[in-house]
């Protein structure tokens, strides 16, 4: 039955009275606030509630204490961390995920190669593209299968830590994990219980990131000339039967997108730039090698720039720069 005011006795009207409720004009208000406001309402959050604003010596203090970091663009951050090989896919691969990348291509190739050359469907074209296409799809569903029990196995390995981790004390990492939902651990404790359920699994199941072959040549100069080293090596393997089966053209295309993918900056060197003319052509070489890997190459195009327009304000912001990389390598790193 609803409460009203019309339908109360003087003596309910009387009780009524005496219950005093600070945050509203209806004395039985909300079913929720008769509850939890205990106390009298005033138009702020009480004490408990309230954020605590730092004081300004609270503040110097803790940025006082902060260890010097070198802070980068988050598009330079992204760029270290992206797997510029898989743009759909939107994460990195982990290493076996790669790999079974790879042994599907190589699989395939190998196939439809050895299809072609039995030519058992060379009269109709359009049933020997239609059992490439074939080879294909089970390639890749092969791959799909051994990437799902990879996933599987990794949620098995989440989902039984409590038979997996050690025990034995209150402070072990499976009573921890008992009583911890994953976010509430310490990092170095998460960290140490993926380490050992990944241990657990069989190498064929564990999820581990690498960096990809073009982040890595594009920050060691040493793996970049190797890896352009071994493109080198495979066309000169592949030359004489490219040759003879009429299709050297395409080779040298194939061997100019491999040597690309793993450096697109090899043609801008250092004599390069110092026989540069163009103002327009050194602003086109700084906007890729800034977007490659930004090394020293961008000082000298921009020594160039500033030889070429004869602007002596650039120059001697360009010797300012040199100084201060010189002083950033001479002091001691975190």
């Amino acid at each position: 039955v609803m409460l009203s005011r019309r339908a109360t006795s003087k003596l309910a009207s009387g009780s009524m009275l005496v219950q005093r409720r600070y945050d509203h004009d209806r004395w039985y208000g909300h079913a929720l606030e008769l509850d939890v406001h205990n106390y009298k309402f005033t138009g702020e959050p009480p004490q408990w509630l309230k954020y605590r604003h730092r004081t300004e010596e609270e503040i110097t203090f803790a940025k006082a204490v902060v260890p010097h970091m070198d802070f980068a663009s988050s598009y330079e951050a992204l760029l270290w961390d992206a797997d510029r090989l898989n743009p759909t896919l939107n994460r990195k691969e982990f290493g076996n995920e790669i790999k079974l990348r790879l042994e599907k291509q190589s699989n395939t190739v190998a196939r439809a190669q050895h299809l072609i050359k039995e030519g058992t469907y060379s009269k109709d074209p359009r049933v020997e593209d239609a059992m490439i296409a074939r080879i294909v799809d089970e390639e890749h569903v092969q791959a799909e299968m051994q990437y799902v029990k990879c996933i599987r196995a990794n949620e098995l390995a989440e989902d039984n830590r409590l038979d997996i981790l050690p025990g034995g004390s209150p402070n072990s990492l499976r009573e921890k994990t008992r009583w911890n939902v994953n976010t509430e651990l310490h990092p170095l404790d998460r960290a140490e219980i993926a380490a050992r359920l990944t241990a657990w699994l069989p190498e064929k199941y564990h999820i581990v990131y690498y960096d990809d072959f073009q982040t890595v040549a594009a920050n060691d100069a040493a793996y970049r000339k190797e890896m352009l080293s071994i493109v080198d090596k495979v066309a000169k393997e592949y030359e004489s039967e490219a040759s003879s089966g009429g299709f050297a053209e395409d080779l040298s295309e194939s061997v100019a997108e491999l040597k690309d993918d793993v450096d697109p900056t090899r043609d801008i060197t250092s004599e390069a730039i110092k026989k540069c003319t163009d103002l327009a052509t050194l602003e086109q070489w700084s906007h890729l090698v800034h977007e490659y890997n930004g090394d020293e190459r961008m000082l000298e195009i921009y020594t160039r720039g500033a030889e070429l327009s004869g602007n002596k304000d650039h120059a001697a912001l360009v010797t300012n720069m040199k100084e201060w990389i010189k002083n950033y390598s001479k002091s001691p790193q975190l």
